[in-house]
């Protein structure tokens, strides 16, 4: 997996943070996955993997499905963590915002560059098919890629968000020194303030 993590920043510089996540995550040639906790309706932490989509200079993206724990979770307390590790070498990025949806056009686009089995997935897979014995959802699968050969347009319940970060904290550890963790905090006018931290 190609990713530069942030060799290419001074260790001992600040630079906007979102530019420097973007240098940690690369250009991946596989989905990133990264740890997403949302707040449930009771004010309990709910996490699990989603796949990160891309990193803009405001908003980190990802995609579930409409009718999905986190979607309803998103709807009444849009306040998420989100985690990324690399073991090799040891980074780890840690990111507090809020989550927003993501506008038709941008989902349209997003979706289309989905890999096909993904899209396959995002059609046919709900929770009536995960009852259903493995031999049967596979089938499921099967008939519906060939039915539909052609370009597949977004399912009305494939929804996206945009996480708005108002914290981000990098670590990195060292083999030969201490670790440490460089932390933004957004400032209310909009800026970064940020603070050298123990790892």
């Amino acid at each position: 997996m190609s990713n530069p993590f942030g060799t290419d920043v001074d260790p001992d510089a600040a630079p906007d943070p979102m530019t420097l996540a973007r240098a940690w995550v690369g250009e991946p040639d596989r989905p990133l996955v990264m740890s997403l906790t949302t707040v449930t309706e009771d004010g309990a932490p709910d996490a699990r993997h989603v796949h990160l989509f891309a990193i803009g200079t405001e908003a980190i993206r990802f995609h579930t499905d409409a009718r999905s724990r986190k979607a309803v979770h998103l709807q009444v307390d849009p306040r998420v963590a989100l985690a990324i590790f690399w073991p090799e070498p040891l980074r780890q990025l840690v990111v507090a915002g809020r989550a927003a949806p993501v506008p038709a056009a941008t989902l349209d686009d997003d979706f289309g560059r989905l890999s096909r089995y993904l899209q396959v997935l995002s059609w046919v897979n709900d929770d009536a098919l995960a009852a259903r014995p493995a031999g049967e959802r596979r089938e499921v699968l099967a008939a519906f890629e060939a039915a539909h050969p052609g370009p597949l347009a977004r399912p009305e319940w494939w929804v996206g968000y945009a996480v708005r970060p108002h914290r981000l904290s990098f670590w990195r550890g060292d083999d030969t020194g201490p670790s440490n963790r460089l932390e933004y905090v957004r400032n209310p006018d909009g800026t970064w303030r940020a603070t050298r931290l123990a790892g």
